[in-house]
């Protein structure tokens, strides 16, 4: 049993090496899969639906339109 585990241990840790193999020893970064921030994504049009929806909320709203006289806090919804 101990065999077995001590084979899968250094397969594993064998793989993770030779998977990163750029980045240790090339030095290369980590390559980027957030989708705002990866330049191939960006071109092929994909964007972030978070960015989206935060640029189409600054359309709706724009700060001129905020009155903080009416801005109350909704304190029978706090409690529950």
């Amino acid at each position: 049993m101990f065999q077995l585990i001590a084979i899968v241990t250094i397969l594993v840790a064998l793989s993770l090496l030779l998977l990163g193999i750029n980045i240790f020893i090339f030095k290369r970064k980590f390559p980027e899969t957030e989708i705002g921030r990866n330049k191939n994504m960006i071109r092929l049009g994909l964007r972030c639906p978070k960015c989206d929806e935060n640029k189409e909320y600054r359309k709706k709203i724009k700060p001129a339109d905020i009155n903080p006289k009416r801005l109350k806090p909704d304190w029978n919804g706090m409690g529950q």
